[in-house]
């Protein structure tokens, strides 16, 4: 009589290897997609940024259009009666930088 011998088992046996296993892949789930929140951030904010710079360098060029504009006008203001009525209606005033202003007596 070849009997095999029959394995008896003492109860389900616990390994806790798939449950850290899952923990360990649910962290470095959790771990990656804030790695990659934090770069797509860092982009975003760089690209802003880029814009604000551009639209500084915009402005100044800008600025430096109507300073000339403004310049002009005032000048063409003191021979001419439509530009004078301009400046006057408007209230366009002109300081130049390279001219000293006057400072107060103490």
């Amino acid at each position: 009589m070849d009997q095999k011998p029959h394995l008896q088992s003492n109860g389900s046996t616990y390994h806790g290897f798939c449950p850290v296993l899952l923990l360990a892949l649910s962290l470095l789930f959790v771990f990656s997609w804030e790695i990659w929140v934090a770069i797509d951030t860092q982009r975003s904010a760089q690209q802003l940024q880029e814009q604000q710079v551009r639209a500084v360098d915009q402005a100044k060029q800008v600025q430096t259009g109507l300073e000339k504009l403004v310049r002009g006008l005032v000048e063409l203001a003191k021979t001419d009666d439509a530009a004078k009525a301009l400046v006057t209606k408007f209230g366009i005033k002109y300081n130049d930088p390279t001219m000293p202003t006057a400072t107060p007596a103490p």
